[in-house]
């Protein structure tokens, strides 16, 4: 069997000495014959530079999978044309541990990829030492970052535990499997099953985890279905004597006249509540439950089997392609009269004093012609109008497109004491005759003074959305529809209009002219260093707003591959001149330059979101992926070669890599000890007081700066003995136990100088202290030269 060779970049010269990469070096003899030192600072100078355009497109990546991951799914309730269900289309951690993590690794994972396939699937060293570099960074300083970044007394913790722990197994099951099949299991190669292997158990890390989130995989199912409880029979009867007291000598109390005049008043009440939310008596009800266990949903069949009216419908094309709606006219008196109580399964009200709020309807249909138009969508406040209330709300977009279909808005809903109804004034733009009807949705959030929402109603208690559909009353029946239905074309209209606007931001300084006409010479010298990049990227990539961000993600996702090839070439190149080896290139530069956008973007979360999830659980995620995709995928492609067409496997030099796994492994244990420390000790993995969250980031920064340190040592020498690589290690120990020492030693001096010489004459002793120090070294220098 023939095959068509790969290309092959120059291994028998040194980059920097005559040989080449793939794309760089582009100077020739003329680049060759600089001197080292200025090739060096030139490399060097590049490479921070590529990072920098490495972010900006990772940004516009974050850009494309946020607004992939934000996609809602609005679907009927069986059985009505009124309810509507709505739920995001990704599960939220299966969107954090596959777009969200390939977004934030995605610049280490198109390194590794291509650090093999330029050398026709042999192992090169700049792959999979950067996964590594980038884990450690990611574990160790990004959650340090975090810690301290949290205000003084306040903390965050993980909310979602169980996906915590699932993460946190592989994040370092995965490196000890690296380990295992390079350094024990067939060492120094790999086979196609041990790569197939790796790359399988990122599917597996998804499903487990996605199991994990939805409740059924969980320490308390685990436990029923190894240790199944035998259940009593029968009834238990009363548990305590007070309970038995008031089983024996229960009897009717007396009532007075206006006792049973209120209570057969709130009867009257439930009773009309009753038939206004279910369309059934009592009566009715009780046979029914003797028919058909219900419960919220069984309830919300019977309210749709109530009759409609159908006076003057209008046929609605839905934009999902389902069958035809009619636009109903029936009031829905349930949630509409205030006077009617909201109830719950059983059929009492719902008690609080402050009101609970929601829509006078569960959906609406709008007939939309050739005019603009408004309309005043009703809130209601229910079941009690004690005191002011007030919640937000805001427009989110379905098939409807902001400004082309809607206006798009936000604002608050107030109630004062008493007051029962308020009104959202909505602006809807004309339709073209063959566009296709639309929808979108009024979300109300954020209840201020006691009040809560409808539990009933699509959103729950965490917030109400009404569903409002956009009928086209001139006609849906052309070639128009049909391109519309194909290809949203209000989507289009505004993605060419964003993607306009970006392009003129990315050439102004700050972005406008206004803000250009006042910028300083530091906002034009940034602005000139940054117009390349942005100009760039700014043009060749469309917005997200194209096709849900599909096209936005692909078009990035190709940016950053041609940028890790630059990288790749311009991080041998600096290495070869420095005379540093790429293992070492790629642990330290390369790794930190690839992982601080997800520095910044980690941090943020930390400081705005409510949890710790967003910080910890997605370093965890990201890990893992980092390994299964980033070295499981190029591995697994490497082994399928290589058996195909030489019958052998891919070699693998486990040595270096092996130590420096062991390394990190050591250092991710000691990192999750501390997080359930905090957890358990403090209140929270995040945060805390001041001297907490000192200590754990010095800790956390020191455990990175070993793993660089023993790294860089192990891959400078080769050769090392097991005797001395075990040493090493251990000697990692009290390096670091010293360091917190005097670290902590500087925090008691410097509380205690407070009181007597200022945190300033601190200072300045230290500093003075440091430069004795350091020129007695210096002198000791010279003096041994002499």
């Amino acid at each position: 069997m023939s095959t068509t060779p790969l290309p092959q970049i120059d291994e028998d010269l040194a980059i920097c000495r005559g040989g080449s990469g793939q794309w760089l070096p582009l100077g020739g003899k003329w680049e060759e014959n600089l001197d080292d030192r200025m090739r060096g600072m030139m490399y060097f100078t590049g490479m921070i530079y590529s990072f920098l355009g490495v972010s900006i497109v990772a940004d516009m990546f974050m850009a494309a999978i946020e607004r992939l991951t934000s996609v809602q799914k609005c679907t009927p309730v069986p059985g009505s044309t009124k309810r509507f269900r709505t739920c995001p289309v990704w599960n939220e951690t299966v969107a954090n541990l596959t777009l969200m993590a390939l977004g934030s690794s995605a610049p280490e994972i198109m390194l590794s990829l291509n650090d093999i396939v330029k050398r026709t699937f042999v192992q090169g060293k700049l792959g999979a030492s950067t996964i590594v570099g980038s884990a450690a960074f990611n574990l160790f300083v990004i959650i340090a970052v975090c810690i301290n970044s949290i205000p003084s007394g306040e903390s965050r913790e993980i909310k979602e535990t169980g996906v915590y722990g699932i993460t946190a197994f592989f994040s370092i099951f995965a490196y000890l499997w690296l380990f295992f099949i390079v350094a024990i299991n067939g060492k120094d190669e790999v086979d196609y099953v041990e790569g197939t292997l790796t790359f399988l158990y990122f599917p597996i890390l998804v499903v487990v985890s996605y199991y994990a989130d939805i409740g059924v995989l969980t320490i308390a199912n685990i436990k029923a279905r190894l240790l199944p409880k035998s259940s009593d029979a029968g009834d238990s009867g009363p548990i305590t004597w007070l309970d038995q007291f008031k089983q024996d000598n229960f009897r009717e109390e007396d009532l007075d006249e206006d006792e049973k005049a209120r209570r057969a008043e709130e009867a009257r009440k439930r009773e009309a509540a009753r038939i206004a939310k279910f369309g059934v008596t009592s009566i009715d009800k009780e046979a029914e439950v003797k028919k058909e266990p219900r419960g919220r949903c069984g309830w919300l069949r019977a309210c749709c089997r109530r009759k409609k009216k159908r006076g003057d419908d209008y046929a609605i094309s839905l934009p999902d392609g389902s069958e035809e709606m009619p636009m109903e006219k029936e009031v829905n008196s349930y949630l509409a009269d205030t006077e009617i109580s909201l109830i719950d399964d059983e059929g009492e009200p719902l008690e609080n004093v402050f009101g609970i709020l929601t829509f006078a309807d569960y959906s609406m249909v709008v007939p939309c012609g050739d005019e603009t138009q408004e309309i005043n969508i009703p809130v209601v406040r229910k079941n009690g109008s004690e005191g002011k209330v007030t919640c937000t709300y805001r427009m989110e977009q379905l098939s409807a497109i902001p400004g082309f279909d809607y206006e798009d808005d936000e604002g608050e809903v107030q109630f004062r004491d008493g007051v029962t109804e308020a009104e959202i004034t909505v602006t809807l733009y004309p339709k073209k005759k063959g566009e296709r009807s639309d929808r979108f949705q009024i979300v109300l959030e954020e209840p201020t003074g006691g009040a809560e929402f409808n539990p009933d109603f699509d959103g729950g208690e965490d917030c109400q959305r009404l569903t409002i559909t956009l009928v086209n009353t001139q006609g849906t029946k052309s070639i128009v529809a049909l391109c519309d239905r194909l290809a949203n074309l209000d989507e289009l209209r505004q993605g060419t209009e964003l993607w306009v606007e970006q392009i003129w931001e990315a050439l102004y300084v700050g972005g406008s002219k206004e803000s250009q006409d006042e910028a300083g010479f530091l906002e034009w010298l940034n602005h000139l260093i940054w117009i390349p990049w942005t100009s760039t990227f700014a043009i060749l990539t469309p917005p997200s707003a194209y096709l849900g961000g599909w096209v936005c993600f692909v078009v990035s996702l190709g940016h950053i591959a041609w940028l890790t090839i630059i990288i790749g070439d311009i991080a041998e190149l600096f290495g070869c001149v420095a005379g540093i080896d790429d293992n070492i290139t790629a642990i330290s530069f390369v790794a930190l330059g690839t992982s601080v956008p997800d520095l910044f973007a980690s941090m943020t979360a930390a400081k705005q979101d409510e949890y710790a999830d967003a910080s910890i659980v997605n370093v965890t995620g990201s890990n893992s992926v980092n390994v299964f995709l980033g070295i499981g995928l190029p591995w697994m492609m490497a082994a399928f070669y290589h058996k195909v067409n030489t019958g052998t496997n891919f070699e693998v030099t486990s040595g270096d890599l092996g130590f420096s796994v062991i390394a990190f492994t050591a250092g991710a244990l000691t990192t999750l000890a501390v997080i359930a420390i905090r957890r358990l000790k403090f209140g929270g993995e995040l945060g805390g007081s001041d001297s907490v969250k000192a200590y754990s980031s010095c800790l956390l920064m020191l455990l990175w700066l070993s793993y660089i340190g023993l790294s860089t040592w192990k891959f400078s020498n080769p050769d090392a003995s097991l005797g001395m690589q075990v040493a090493a290690l251990g000697l990692a120990i009290p390096v670091i136990a010293t360091v917190i020492g005097i670290f902590g030693t500087i925090r008691i001096l410097l509380r205690i100088s407070k009181d007597y010489i200022g945190e300033e004459g601190f200072w300045g002793i230290l500093v003075t202290l440091l430069m004795i120090v350091i020129r007695l070294v210096f002198l000791m220098m010279f003096q041994a030269g002499d």
